[in-house]
């Protein structure tokens, strides 16, 4: 069983272990959402419905996966990445001093029975648009069009505690994503529901041959992670999503420029069952506040609702 700690300033592997009503008048309400997601909402798309390969129970040791494409990371090309149940991605030979690791959350994880960890390699459809429409917005100065993505996602994994008894309410679930067009590539680290790891996590990634660690510690302040609150933290203003650009020249950030988001624009049209004129107030009363109830019980982000304008239209 291997997974990865920090020591000091180095990464070690470790071991062993409608409303519908009567018409009098119609308005017309342009309501203007600023960019929210639950933490669901960043994963690319997993499991049974998305046709993944799983990794069967019980395992503990690495999982290879021979690459559609190369995958072109830093200064080597990788024709197999190994996939652990503990959090990690290695490139490269097993036994060699030399491979580098991605890990989106590496800790010691009990995969005997509870949990899923599943992946799939993409070279056509949706999630390749998807991938090349993410990392256009979030990297503008990149001219981009993806033709590989590797999606691998921990769903529910449990924790081993301390005393290597297995944790029954502790879980996580993240999700690492390789995008490639051939010559640059981008890593994508996604987050949802996080319960502390009894024995820490390492985030981040290593390159040049190991040489160098680069661990999202580095972004706060105290150099803990607050792992809990993943899936409201992000380097590119996606609550629940970090990226980096893993190609030759590539540098890490803990916050990349801001790309102005576009506003997501929802017409909504209302049949009244009086006459009497609906105002801005109201909207917000009758309409606004109670989205924003509901939207919050399902873990949406409603800071950025707002009324944008109030047109009446007559029938």
């Amino acid at each position: 069983m291997l997974w990865w700690e920090r020591h000091g300033t180095r990464l070690v592997k470790m071991g062993e272990k409608n409303m519908m009503m009567n018409s009098l008048s119609l308005f017309l309400i342009m309501l203007a959402l600023g960019v929210c997601s639950t933490a669901q909402g960043v994963f690319y798309p997993f499991g049974s419905a998305a046709g993944d390969t799983f990794i069967p129970h019980p395992n503990d040791g690495f999982t290879n996966i021979t690459l559609l494409h190369p995958f072109p990371y830093f200064n080597r090309t990788h024709q197999d990445i190994h996939v652990s149940p503990n959090g990690g991605l290695w490139l490269g030979q097993l036994s060699s001093p030399n491979s580098d690791v991605i890990v989106p959350f590496s800790t010691l994880i009990n995969y005997i029975e509870r949990g899923n960890v599943s992946y799939q390699q993409y070279t056509t459809g949706d999630v390749l648009h998807t991938a090349t429409r993410d990392i256009s917005s979030y990297f503008p100065n990149v001219t981009f069009t993806a033709s590989w993505v590797l999606v691998v996602t921990w769903d529910r994994v449990v924790y081993y505690e301390l005393n290597d008894r297995v944790t029954n309410d502790q879980e996580a679930t993240f999700q690492a994503v390789l995008i490639s067009d051939g010559d640059l590539s981008f890593v994508l680290m996604n987050y949802g529901d996080i319960s502390p790891p009894p024995r820490g996590a390492l985030i981040g990634y290593s390159k040049n041959y190991f040489n160098e660690i680069v661990l999202l510690n580095d972004c706060y302040p105290n150099g803990t992670i607050d792992y809990v609150n993943l899936k409201t933290s992000s380097n590119i203003n996606i609550p629940g999503r970090w990226a980096f650009p893993t190609s030759l020249e590539s540098t890490f950030s803990c916050a990349y420029p801001l790309v102005p988001q576009p506003e997501h624009v929802v017409g909504v049209r209302l049949q009244l069952s009086s006459a009497e004129r609906l105002n801005e107030t109201a909207v917000e009363e009758q309409i606004l506040k109670p989205l924003r109830d509901l939207l919050r019980q399902h873990g949406v982000d409603v800071s950025g609702i707002r009324l944008r304008r109030l047109v009446e239209k007559q029938p």
